[in-house]
């Protein structure tokens, strides 16, 4: 399979189809793919046990009816709370999976965009993890790594040279745009752009530095369909349907 499109823009669930599950579990990424996704973003931070569980925030609060910081908690104690019964009453006892835990329920069925919520020294070991992972599943060929943290990406660079790699650019820090990436010291393939920040201009500079654009959250028909005309090589949303 080839990781990019050809003629059109790959449609990404944003944490899954979270427009209508309960975002970074199972139940939202199977939902995606139902929908006809190309593939599944999704957000991983460590666990006080070195564990990537795939949650988004730094607490529990908003998406479980727990309490605690992912990082103080051990995988199994963030897997004893719900993840799903904030959404509503047809997902109670989803949990918040574990990177391992998606992978073997979806093999190379999909593409993965994996968002790292790595940002301190620390955190470093949790890159091997999931380097381990990845070749445990032989899912090289399915799996984008992106982050705002370039200290991220530059372990990952670092460690392999067989995975691709996309810097994460938001409206809070559109001056990314205007450094010259080179000297950030990654060999990155992809710009991941709040969708705001783009604009015929700027998938043209893309292009001439032979960059994939990577765009996100983009849940407006009219704003996909514009972004589709311009040419960016993928799509993520809350709402995959095709």
């Amino acid at each position: 399979m080839r990781f990019w499109g050809v003629r059109r823009p790959l449609i990404f669930g944003h944490r899954g189809a979270s427009m209508h599950a309960p975002e970074n579990t199972l139940s939202a990424f199977r939902l995606a793919l139902e929908m006809g996704a190309d593939g599944i973003e999704l957000d991983i931070t460590p666990s006080a046990d070195g564990v990537p569980m795939v949650i988004h925030d730094p607490a529990l609060e908003r998406t479980t009816d727990g309490k605690g910081d992912v990082r103080q908690l051990s995988a199994g104690e963030i897997q004893k709370y719900d993840a799903g019964i904030r959404f509503g009453s047809k997902y109670a006892g989803e949990r918040v999976p574990t990177l391992k835990e998606v992978f073997e329920a979806f093999g190379n069925r999909t593409r993965y965009n994996l968002d790292m919520k790595t940002f301190y020294p620390e955190d470093r070991p949790m890159v091997r993890t999931i380097l381990g992972l990845i070749e445990q599943y032989q899912l090289a060929p399915y799996v984008l790594i992106s982050s705002f943290s370039l200290d991220t990406l530059r372990w990952f660079s670092e460690e392999s040279r067989k995975l691709r790699l996309g810097v994460l650019i938001s409206q809070y820090t559109p001056h990314m745009l205007q450094e010259d990436g080179r000297r950030w010291g990654i060999r990155y393939e992809a710009l991941h752009l709040e969708h705001p920040l783009v604009d015929e201009d700027l998938v043209r500079r893309a292009r001439a530095q032979r960059k994939k654009l990577v765009v996100w959250t983009v849940n407006e028909a009219e704003r996909k369909r514009t972004l589709t005309l311009l040419g960016v090589d993928a799509i993520i949303t809350d709402d995959p349907v095709r």
